[in-house]
């Protein structure tokens, strides 16, 4: 299990889940953007998957997204 977040815009959301791969060889982030199919990023390291969530934070941002927003 991982650990979700949620950036919105207006009435829309994007979800991202930082998790541990399911083979259990490194990790990934699935993300789910409006109106797309989710897409899953794939990292050898929680070095190199911390790296690319600050990116993304700062790409949805710098795009108008609030966040991150954790939800239960």
């Amino acid at each position: 299990m991982g650990v979700f977040y949620f950036f919105q815009k207006e009435s829309v959301y994007i979800q991202c889940e930082v998790r541990q791969a399911d083979d259990g060889a490194g990790f990934e982030i699935a993300i789910t953007e409006p109106n797309q199919p989710e897409r899953v990023e794939r990292y050898p390291s929680s070095d190199t998957v911390h790296r690319r969530w600050l990116e993304l934070q700062e790409r949805f941002q710098r795009d108008g997204w609030w966040g991150p927003l954790g939800r239960d």
